[in-house]
């Protein structure tokens, strides 16, 4: 069980990101947000990393933003994974374990698609597919 349920407000938070930017959720109001928590040593996560730049790809050009968060990892593990596996979207690691806490993230990977007006609308615990990833974010759009 999660401790953000459907349809309650995403938590705020700041994440530093791994290109020296600083994420904030609520900068993102108006726009859908999918995050991903992930970590290098999961291999459902691995699995689902085309299928997430894909449609990374596809609906960050609708508008969508995508950001990707390493929970449980070393930051060097972490940027390697992601830069083997070519994930392009916005990507940092929770080093404090604040905003995993905060969303009640307990299982990898967890994905959860938050709406322009910073709802949660759906979360999926487990490997996300491209029809999965379409379902919802059409939704949200």
């Amino acid at each position: 069980k999660s401790a953000v349920e459907t349809r309650e407000p995403a938590p705020d938070f700041s994440l530093e990101l791994f290109d020296g930017s600083t994420f904030q959720l609520s900068d993102h109001r108006g726009k859908p947000v999918l995050i991903n928590f992930f970590a290098s040593w999961c291999a459902p996560c691995k699995e689902e990393i085309p299928a997430l730049e894909n449609i990374g790809q596809e609906y960050g050009a609708k508008g969508v933003v995508f950001l990707a968060i390493a929970v449980n990892d070393s930051e060097e593990k972490a940027r390697l994974f992601l830069d083997n596996l070519g994930l392009s979207f916005s990507a940092g690691i929770d080093k404090t374990n604040s905003v995993q806490e905060a969303f009640g993230v307990y299982g990898l990977p967890t994905t959860y698609f938050i709406d322009k007006e910073g709802i949660t609308n759906y979360l999926h615990a487990g490997i996300v597919t491209e029809e999965l990833l379409r379902y919802e974010l059409d939704k949200l759009l």
